[in-house]
């Protein structure tokens, strides 16, 4: 204890001494240095979550189940509505939606004259009061309403695929520029042909939905499927995102036969494009901790280069060796710690609250920052290793040095 009390002593006396220039520098890149390493792993970290939760609230939902393979191959799920009626009753399960999904081209005439612009979707048939405990789609309408009161003939679509809205209209994905009202050639891989009038167009803001994604009601999609009460695949919302592997088990309990995925496994790429993105933000977090160590041991030795004589004097005075290098430890930790602390002020109190009222507009959502403790910690404690580290070297080997040498330079 009295070899780290003067070790203190000596480090605090170095650092009041010294040139506050530098100090100030120093304590500013800390501080630089620790906001990176936050902000990189919590804009990283927004993306992934605002992904899962367009996935999981415009997609899939938390569970998806799909008709059986084995033993008989089967193109529905059988009896959907009394099998979602069993589900509603398990623990955790906060809703259920049916769903029939059909694959088609659509074939839209802007000029009305015989030019027809063709694109391949997915049309998919729901059941609108249902879907509302589902999907935010329903509220995402922008233009016309959604399949509330919609007849045979209607048809909702969204807003990447309509095209002009926010600059899309030359997307070549678009239909570039159909708005409500507008009629639409639709021939379904059946070889159905169905004429859709444009009752509503929405916009989540994921470009995997509004560019993709047309709804028509559950009663058509039966129709042109010549099928009734059953379902392409159910939807199941989960109230606890830590209830979803004791629902998939309850679910096969009550129907072995079917398939029955959670929404990661479902989508497959996807939905496991948060390893992509943590394996991301392990490596800019690596070279941000190299640069922050990296700037502390150029200071250090910088600092004992100049003080070699002071070194040496202190050593022939009798001052332990391993107090000469606690002392650079400490300054090192002193510039590493204040550094943290300004680096989170500017975090909570600057940084976070502004994307909180402006967040990212990206393709996939509005993505702001989503920061957790553990995270903070880790980052904390890798950088007070670095500084650690970068103390560490230059001092002990200032400090083994001969007496004579460095006293005299020789």
């Amino acid at each position: 204890m009295k070899d780290l009390k003067l070790a203190l002593f000596l480090a605090s006396k170095s650092i009041t001494k010294g040139n506050k220039a530098t100090l100030a520098l120093m304590i500013f890149i800390m501080s630089l240095a620790f906001v990176n390493l936050i902000f990189i792993s919590s804009i990283l970290n927004g993306i992934v979550v605002a992904l899962n939760d367009q996935i999981k609230t415009n997609i899939v939902s938390n569970i998806v189940i799909e008709p059986q393979e084995e033993p008989v191959k089967k193109d529905y799920i059988i009896h959907a509505e009394e099998l979602r009626r069993e589900i509603e009753n398990i623990p955790g399960v906060a809703a259920t939606a049916g769903r029939y999904k059909l694959a088609a081209t659509i074939a839209y005439d802007k000029e009305k004259n015989g030019k027809f612009i063709y694109r391949s979707v997915e049309i998919i048939g729901v059941d609108s009061e249902n879907e509302k405990n589902i999907s935010e789609i329903p509220q995402k309408i922008i233009e016309g309403r959604y399949l509330e009161g919609l007849g045979a003939g209607d048809i909702v679509i969204g807003s990447g695929l309509a095209g002009g809205y926010d600059g899309a209209g030359e997307e070549i994905t678009s239909l570039k520029g159909a708005r409500v009202g507008d009629k639409l050639k639709t021939t379904f891989s059946n070889g159905v042909v169905r004429n859709y009038t444009i009752r509503g167009i929405f916009k989540v803001n994921f470009d995997e939905v509004d560019g993709r994604m047309v709804f028509i009601t559950i009663k058509e999609a039966e129709s042109i499927l010549s099928v009734s009460g059953n379902a392409s695949q159910i939807l199941v919302k989960i109230d606890k995102p830590d209830a979803e592997d004791y629902c998939i088990g309850q679910i096969q309990k009550i129907a072995p036969n079917l398939k029955v995925k959670k929404w990661n496994d479902y989508m497959g790429g996807m939905g496991g494009i948060a390893e992509s993105f943590d394996m991301i933000t392990l490596i800019i977090s690596a070279i941000g901790l190299a640069v922050a160590a990296i700037t502390i041991f150029i200071l250090i030795y910088v600092n004992v280069v100049n003080k070699r004589r002071q070194i040496g004097i202190l050593k022939a005075i009798g001052i332990k060796q391993n107090i000469i290098i606690y002392s650079y430890i400490f300054q090192a930790l002193f510039y590493a710690i204040f550094g943290v602390i300004i680096g989170a002020l500017l975090i909570f109190y600057v940084i976070e609250p502004y994307f909180a009222g402006h967040p990212l507009d990206l393709p996939i959502g509005e993505v702001g920052l989503a920061l957790n403790s553990q995270m903070i910690i880790q980052n904390i404690l890798s950088l007070l290793a670095a500084a650690f580290i970068a103390g560490l070297i230059p001092s002990r080997q200032a400090a083994r040095e001969n007496i004579l040498k460095a006293i005299f330079g020789r």
